[in-house]
């Protein structure tokens, strides 16, 4: 079974180390995300990506941000009641399944969670049905090499690993990014 990431150490996730590492909203506007646009944060940990995606898509936009450790819903439901971002919707999800309606979403953000499925071809395929027409799918990994910090070396995914996985579930990839000497992304799309 995939390990989770440890929720006792939630606040990892949002300090300024890491934002000034990955800066956040400028990679999901690289990304192609937009005002109005609407946004599905698959594993949104306490909002690190949540928020300025919510900044960026605007009142007219859409985000939802979907955990399946209850401790990272409450800790994103307690950063976003001191803003005013009205238009995030919280999820909770399983294992296997994220409650999204059908064909309403323009991307969806897979940031450094992928590593902790254990079906990744299914959780991939069954994301489809969320995707608007010309929507696609970016995740975001580490590094199969030893770090400071991330998940352990065994749990990591390469960029192969991550392809094999979208084939299988139907996608092709558009793009290969390197974000960081640690980080990769590929962006997927329906094939």
């Amino acid at each position: 079974m995939a390990r989770k990431f440890d929720t006792r150490k939630k606040d990892q996730l949002i300090a300024p180390e890491r934002e000034a590492q990955l800066h956040p909203k400028e990679l999901l506007r690289q990304f192609g995300l937009r005002p109005g646009d609407t946004i599905a944060d698959i594993g949104c940990g306490p909002g690190f990506f949540t928020i300025p995606a919510a900044e960026i898509v605007g009142p007219k936009g859409r985000v939802y941000a979907a955990d399946v450790q209850s401790d990272m819903i409450a800790a994103i439901m307690t950063r976003l009641a001191d803003l005013d971002l009205h238009h995030v919707e919280i999820l909770k999800t399983s294992e296997t399944e994220v409650p999204l309606p059908e064909r309403s979403v323009h991307l969806i953000w897979l940031a450094f969670v992928l590593h902790e499925m254990d079906q990744r071809s299914v959780y991939l395929y069954r994301l489809r049905r969320a995707l608007l027409p010309n929507g696609r799918v970016v995740v975001l990994e580490w590094e199969k090499k030893p770090t400071d910090s991330g998940p352990p070396l065994a749990d990591r995914l390469t960029p192969e690993d991550v392809e094999a996985d979208a084939r299988s579930a139907g996608y092709r990839v558009v793009e290969k990014r390197q974000i960081t000497p640690d980080h990769y992304a590929l962006v997927l799309s329906p094939a």
